[in-house]
């Protein structure tokens, strides 16, 4: 696996893995960080966005783990497609879990730069955070 493809897999690992939020956006999120989606209800940009959005996630599904599908890598970008996936018990988004097991798809295209994410333009389906379908 490439250098970007193992960092990549260590951010996700990190973000699901870790109670600190705060310690992996700074190890990883490069001062100058793009996020180049808007996230309904928060107005923060940069580093700030990404630390609101991972604890949101955290606080949501405390058991969070990311599965990647598949990794792409071009020059200092790589794309990655896989799922979030874990218990909603929290609150997430305006919504309350009652302890459903949910998978959220992902794509997501990160741009690196000495071993920091600079950017990030990426979808997710949060579909499943609405409650079991019939």
């Amino acid at each position: 696996m490439s250098e970007l493809k193992d960092l990549m897999t260590n951010v996700y690992a990190e973000m699901s893995a870790t109670d600190d939020v705060n310690a992996m956006v700074d190890k990883y999120f490069a001062v100058d960080f793009v996020e180049h989606d808007t996230i309904p209800g928060i107005e923060a940009e940069g580093r700030e966005l990404a630390r609101m959005m991972f604890g949101m996630m955290k606080s949501g599904i405390p058991d969070i783990r990311v599965e990647i599908d598949l990794m792409v890598e071009e020059g200092s970008k790589v794309a990655a497609f896989g799922a979030f996936v874990g218990t909603f018990t929290g609150e997430m988004m305006g919504m309350t879990g009652q302890g459903q097991q949910v998978r959220m798809p992902f794509a997501d295209v990160l741009e690196w730069r000495n071993g920091q994410l600079v950017a990030h333009w990426g979808v997710s389906d949060m579909s499943a955070l609405f409650g079991p379908t019939s």
